[in-house]
């Protein structure tokens, strides 16, 4: 189903309003959209699946830049950013993971990564 997202991350200083598809069967979770950053010549292509039975969420980029994210809170997990640069290895450690619910129509990621331990809470509310 196609639906109205607004995507918040502490990366960036304002939301992301856009389209995208939403999936929600009773073992999984899919959202995908497409969005452009300040500075990229073509869009990137985002998508989040949520294994219920497991509660880890995994987030894919493709484009200029790609990416593949493992979110579990049960351990630490890495992901890999492959940029024109070269590739970027981080650790990740997930504090939670929310679904959408009646009381709150948000996705939501609450993790650190890096070196830094760099908070940021990503969240995908439906509109």
């Amino acid at each position: 189903m196609i639906r109205e997202l607004e995507i918040t991350t502490g990366s960036y200083e304002k939301p992301l309003r856009t389209s995208g598809i939403y999936e929600d069967a009773p073992g999984s979770l899919l959202i995908k959209w497409k969005q452009i950053h300040d500075g990229d010549k073509e869009h990137s292509f985002y998508e989040i699946r949520l294994d219920k039975d497991t509660g880890v969420a995994v987030v894919k980029r493709s484009g200029e830049y790609t990416s593949r994210l493992v979110f579990d809170t049960s351990k630490k997990t890495e992901g890999v950013v492959h940029t024109p640069y070269g590739d970027i290895t981080t650790d990740i450690k997930t504090e939670y993971i929310n679904l959408p619910s009646v009381l709150c129509p948000k996705f939501e990621i609450s993790y650190e990564m890096g070196a830094d331990n760099i908070k940021n809470l990503f969240s995908v509310k439906f509109l």
